[in-house]
């Protein structure tokens, strides 16, 4: 007992964030390294969460520029045949004035793209003067690329013309098709390794491919290594936004999680800017591969029962935020002491022991110490959570197959979404941003194309909100998955939503075939059916994230209250101050 005391009063002297005289205060209600308990004592947002969220902020804006990257790199620009002997090739002009002489023409008054006429010219001046039988065509191979635009992209360096034109789609649908294998298997490995080792990994990965791109000598290696880009790239961004909401408490986790998403836009718009001025796809892809100091996610440590590395960091925060915690809630309590001992001799004998000596606290203390196993597969296993999974999967489908917002649109819808959240809730949210999305959107499918300023309108006014959705998947979709899966859960949602990328376009094109106002249809049915079973789902505002499945399994019971849509007088708002800033 004295060794304790001792013990106790060295530690408490050694690190004077922790204070004593709180205990005594307050008891010792409260279950050890339960990360949410320790929020209410070193804060929601101190100084420690905001130096993590600010940092990374930093790496959030490249997965945008990186998706983007290939609008500028595969761009496609207007091109025609290389006539021998009248084209220079130290200098072709796109429009010289010989080539009515030499190239058939379109209906469009454009120069054919893959045709020229067969006829041999000898000099430059024959080509002013002498003009080809136009009954006598061959197909081109060489090609002359108008560089008013761009410099070079893939197309001209790796001539995807005419019945090549198909492989720069194909380098997109390849890059599409690394997403999908990254957001189903990255997550996985976030949630088994941390959320901070995942990360670094992954950065380095994608600086890498990102910079060997721009050093592709042909179009195999280009789109192998564009394969790669896509899974390194969706692992970046879904790492860092698990990682980032786990960081804050959860009056912060709607505005933090909004924030990314607005990051990730405006690299978007960023990478159009840079674009502006760098016009050779080589060195634009140099730029974007630019390769960041954070720590591990405390709510993973804790559910890998890494207490000491969690005792360490929660000790740190406390002293950044000028706050103090308990000794109760960072001390590893004995039976879990004992337990870890024990299994390094013999895990069966003490189980057995265990469960004939400990009460039912012990035992439910036990349990969430256990966590560590837990995966994505306890998530299908738990028919509630399976449920959930579908649901969001769903959600995901809808809002990625109905989002067609451009830069203007998201940043307004972002913004709007983050007091929404906090008004209304998750739920709410979501649900009613698909239901009021698809009832726009079945407006403009069914009003008269004249005047067309009720389609645009209301298509714009789908588009807000659609965009408001799809960043609100995100944070729900965090929110309703325990701690060990949450990673894997939300990859797995953002793969369902690329099924949703490859069914629009496949719907938009069925519009121009056979009725303009099917796709408004068909997005109207899908976002309105699903944001009805989306009421199903359980509200997640003031709840504390899910350490555990059988946390996120008691969820549950929000499914049909609305007693967390209730703002509580007392609640501070997240768009406060930080804690300890002034």
């Amino acid at each position: 007992m004295a060794n304790e005391e001792t013990s106790t009063k060295s530690r408490n002297e050694k690190d004077d964030s922790i204070n004593s005289s709180q205990d005594k205060s307050k008891g010792t209600e409260g279950e050890p390294f339960n990360y949410d308990d320790i929020l209410e004592h070193i804060g929601q947002m101190g100084k420690y969460q905001l130096y993590t969220f600010l940092w990374l902020c930093l790496p959030v804006f490249f997965p945008g520029i990186i998706v983007m990257s290939y609008t500028f790199t595969g761009a496609i620009p207007n091109y025609r045949c290389y006539v021998e002997n009248c084209d220079s090739d130290s200098s072709s002009q796109f429009f010289p004035i010989w080539l009515n002489n030499t190239v058939p023409w379109n209906d469009d008054n454009t120069p054919d793209q893959c045709k020229r006429y067969n006829y041999t010219w000898t000099n430059l001046e024959e080509c002013q003067t002498i003009e080809a039988p136009i009954d006598s065509e061959m197909m081109c191979d060489r090609w002359v690329y108008d560089k008013s635009q761009f410099q070079s992209t893939i197309v001209t360096d790796f001539d995807l013309t005419c019945d090549d034109e198909w492989k720069q789609t194909f380098a997109s649908t390849v890059y599409m098709f690394g997403m999908l294998i990254g957001a189903a298997t990255l997550g996985n490995i976030a949630d088994a390794i941390g959320r901070k080792l995942a990360f670094t990994l992954n950065i380095f990965f994608v600086a890498v491919v990102t910079t060997g791109l721009a050093f592709s000598q042909n179009f195999v290696t280009f789109c192998v290594i564009r394969f790669f880009c896509g899974v390194g790239a969706v692992g970046y961004f879904l790492i860092i936004f698990v990682w980032g909401v786990e960081a804050v408490g959860k009056k912060y986790r709607v505005v933090c999680g909004f924030i990314y998403q607005l990051i990730f836009t405006v690299g978007n718009a960023l990478l159009g800017l840079v674009a502006y001025y760098v016009r050779d796809w080589k060195t634009l892809q140099l730029i974007v591969s630019v390769p960041m100091i954070v720590p591990e996610s405390i709510r993973w440590l804790v559910t890998k029962k890494r207490y000491s590395e969690a005792h360490f960091l929660i000790v740190k925060a406390a002293k950044m935020n000028n706050k103090s915690v308990p000794n109760y809630l960072i001390t590893i309590p004995d039976d879990i002491k004992k337990e870890d001992c024990s299994k390094e001799k013999d895990t069966t004998a003490h189980t057995k022991a265990d469960n004939s000596q400990a009460d039912g606290s012990q035992k439910e203390e036990l349990a969430k110490s256990s966590s560590k196993s837990e995966s994505i597969i306890d998530v299908f296993r738990s028919p509630i959570l399976l449920k959930r999974l579908i649901i969001m999967f769903l959600a995901w489908i809808a809002a990625v197959m109905g989002y067609y917002g451009i830069t203007v649109v998201e940043i307004p819808a972002y913004i709007g979404g983050i007091f929404v959240m906090d008004k209304l809730g998750r739920r709410p949210t979501l649900s009613g941003g698909l239901i009021i999305s698809g009832i726009a959107c079945l407006i403009t499918g069914l009003v008269p194309e004249d005047p067309p300023v009720i389609r645009i309108t209301f298509s714009m006014f789908g588009k807000l909100f659609i965009s408001c959705v799809l960043a609100t998947v995100y944070s729900y979709t965090s929110d309703l998955f325990p701690t060990p899966a949450r990673s894997a859960a939300v990859g797995l949602c953002s793969t369902s939503g690329r099924i949703g990328g490859i069914l629009a376009p496949i719907i938009a094109n069925a519009g121009r075939k056979f009725d303009p106002a099917l796709p408004f249809i068909i997005f109207a049915g899908v976002n309105i059916s699903v944001g009805v079973l989306c009421l199903l789902l359980p509200e997640t505002k003031k709840i504390a994230l899910p350490a555990t499945v059988q946390e996120a399994v008691d969820m549950e019971k929000y499914t049909f209250s609305c007693l967390q849509c209730r703002k509580n007088k007392n609640e501070e708002s997240p768009f406060d101050l930080p804690e300890s800033l002034p």
